[in-house]
């Protein structure tokens, strides 16, 4: 081969394996960025008696909330009329909202979803009863009613007892 054939290929050799060497180098820079969407999730739907009216307490779940990005919608399903709770930017993950479903007459259906300003609406909860009492009434009125069953034995047993002396004697 003549000499400059011998360059020429010696020249095409280290432009490709320069060119090989800078991709390398490049490429994790032309890659796209990971996106970490993170749409939020509800973590708990706790309901409570205050007086005559039932209130949620809704625990939602949003990862890094910012000035810029936050939760800014709570939708509450009950029975199917939807109602949207507007809310302004959280500092704290999870955090907690109260509705106030008003005075119950039925133990309505309730399911909830929250919207990321910037990622969007999470799902929907699963659907909950809301019971018209609360588990604490509920444990005092069953409380309540045990008294009362262990107090109408005690006076039946009495009574059993009564009659049969007067009936013996």
């Amino acid at each position: 081969m003549n000499k400059s054939k011998e360059l020429f290929y010696k020249k095409t050799r280290m432009l490709f394996y320069s060119l090989i060497v800078i991709m390398f180098v490049l490429m994790p820079f032309a890659l796209p960025a990971p996106v970490n969407a993170d749409v939020p999730t509800l973590i708990d739907i706790e309901p409570w008696i205050n007086g005559t009216e039932t209130i949620l307490n809704i625990t939602v779940r949003h990862s890094a909330p910012t000035s810029s990005h936050y939760i800014d919608i709570v939708q509450v399903d009950i029975g199917g009329g939807v109602n949207d709770v507007n809310l302004n930017s959280q500092s704290i993950n999870p955090f907690t909202i109260q509705y106030n479903m008003g005075e119950l007459i039925s133990e309505p259906s309730v399911r909830i979803r929250a919207h990321c300003n910037l990622h969007g609406w999470g799902g929907w909860s699963t659907s909950q009863i809301i019971p018209e009492l609360s588990f604490s009434q509920l444990i005092i009125v069953l409380a309540v009613l045990s008294i009362a069953i262990i107090i109408l034995k005690s006076q039946i047993k009495i009574e059993t007892k009564v009659c049969y002396y007067s009936k013996h004697q």
